[in-house]
């Protein structure tokens, strides 16, 4: 698998070039953008040669912003993460940032960023050169997956976004005022229903790791999940389902080995190899302590790493054998001290040891099939609680491969004993996975502060010092773009 991998990353190999011409650096995980940057590119494509390369400079993008900016901010801002044992170096982890954030602002700039490569695409195609209809189709489509995935994360982390669907220039782009989170999701539904209806079931061979139909229709489930339209949530997930190329690994960490990258697990991965062009995973080294020494990381981690906090530690039962694979409990520093109470984010750490530690070689998975078959329970319980029903089955196969006994009606009785302990699951299977502060965030304002004060009551996580505040639900915009935009309204709070 990982074989297929390389040969694909490979075609990459222009990718540095077109992100200079583009004024960002795949290879720079901190690059500061300016905010026109964000937005106004232009390139001419015509060719398919070019267009390749401006679809792979757009998951060149991707690459960059999920690697490291994306989840180091949704860890950070989660019940997963210490908010104490994080304070010098990440504001986030104890809600003291402000709209001059420079991770909240790396975020929006790198999907920003994307955008524009995909408008610039889109833009053009039509008129391009293609050697057949299915070839621009799929191409197409892909590019509207990018888009659309990008406006929905900007949506649901920020609110209403101003909708840009063409090259606009810096005169432009001040006159754009911000539309409504719903019709935002409405502009990220149209781009994702259409990449599900021009896109192929799978890709192999050269084009292995790139976007499928089932991709597309994974992220429009999760969108219609934000939004607790179950109804709109409930056919692409059984789609996906139905589908046999999709099959839970039998173990679960060989969901984050390199070895098994792109394989049946993964319904989306943003694609990383090592010793080519810097096109390697940053976010591994990154979640462990500058002065760790270990055989898997024998040139320590990063300054701004992740200490994780104990409430997810012990959430986890003793017998869960997700919880020792996605979390180390103390380690050695460089110069022989021992630290045995400190916890670290392992999870991506079990694979090949990389040539140098912004180098590794595994994979960052957007959707499992797991997250599918959880996502599928959560509708069903949420249109009709079934004792021992379907959704019942689905949660016990994901706790069956975590070594957990199967629950019950008589442990859980009713619809809302279930979607607690749906949540509950999910945060275990995805810890480290960018996915808990996204869960808490669409449980709406009054269950996410119960949630984040219940954990902020906590001695170790300053025993009610700290109290969360709904505005929260919602990051500042950047107060760089509000300058540039006068047009840009701030969220409330900020």
């Amino acid at each position: 698998m990982k074989n297929s991998k390389i040969m694909n990353i490979r075609n990459l190999l222009g990718l540095l070039t077109l992100a200079v011409s583009l004024g960002f650096s795949a290879c720079n995980k901190d690059l500061e953008l300016t905010p026109e940057s964000s937005y106004n590119t232009a390139d001419f494509y015509q060719t398919i040669n070019d267009f390749r390369q401006a679809l792979f400079g757009a998951y060149g993008g991707l690459r960059s912003v999920q690697g490291f900016d994306y989840p180091m901010m949704m860890e950070s801002l989660s019940d997963n993460v210490n908010t104490l044992q994080n304070t010098t170096n990440n504001p986030l982890a104890r809600f003291g940032f402000t709209p001059g954030d420079d991770r909240i602002l790396g975020v929006w700039s790198a999907y920003w960023n994307v955008i524009n490569r995909t408008n610039n695409i889109l833009d053009q195609i039509d008129a391009g050169e293609f050697p057949n209809e299915e070839t621009r189709t799929i191409m197409k489509g892909e590019t509207q997956f990018i888009r659309g995935y990008c406006y929905f994360q900007l949506g649901w982390i920020f609110g209403g976004m101003p909708l840009i669907d063409r090259v606009m220039n810096a005169e432009e782009i001040t006159t754009v005022a911000r539309s409504t989170q719903a019709e935002t999701f409405a502009f990220a539904t149209a781009d994702l229903e259409a990449a599900a209806a021009a896109l192929p079931e799978s890709q192999g061979g050269d084009n292995l790791g790139r976007a499928t139909r089932y991709a597309a229709k994974a992220i429009l489930a999760r969108l219609h999940l934000f939004t607790k339209n179950y109804d709109a949530a409930r056919p692409p997930l059984e789609e996906i389902l139905a589908y046999e190329g999709f099959t839970p690994f039998e173990q679960f960490s060989d969901c984050f080995l390199n070895t098994r990258d792109n394989g049946s697990e993964h319904v989306f991965q943003i694609q990383y190899t090592s010793g080519l062009n810097s096109q390697g995973n940053p976010l591994v080294y990154s979640l462990v302590p500058e002065n760790l020494r270990s055989e898997q990381f024998p040139q320590g981690g990063r300054s701004t790493w992740l200490a994780v906090s104990n409430d997810l530690y012990e959430a986890y039962d003793t017998s869960d054998v997700r919880r020792d694979f996605t979390i180390q409990k103390g380690y050695t520093s460089a110069n022989n001290m021992i630290d045995s109470l400190t916890l670290l984010f392992i999870k991506y750490a079990h694979g090949t040891v990389p040539p140098n530690n912004l180098d590794n070689d595994v994979n960052l998975s957007i959707v499992r099939i797991t997250d599918v078959q959880l996502m599928y329970a959560e509708v069903l319980n949420e249109m009709g609680y079934t004792p021992d029903g379907e959704a019942f089955t689905l949660l016990n196969t994901v706790r069956g491969r975590a070594g957990l006994d199967s629950l019950t009606s008589s442990e859980i009785p009713n619809q809302d004993t279930f979607r607690d302990t749906l949540f509950n699951e999910r945060r275990l299977e995805f810890a480290c996975e960018a996915l808990r502060w996204f869960d808490i965030v669409r449980q709406g304002p009054e269950r996410a502060a119960a949630i984040m004060n219940a954990f902020l009551a906590r001695e170790e996580e300053g025993g009610g010092s700290l109290t969360f505040d709904p505005k929260y639900l919602l990051m500042p915009i950047p107060d760089s773009e509000i300058r540039t935009n006068p047009a840009l309204e701030q969220n409330p709070g900020y």
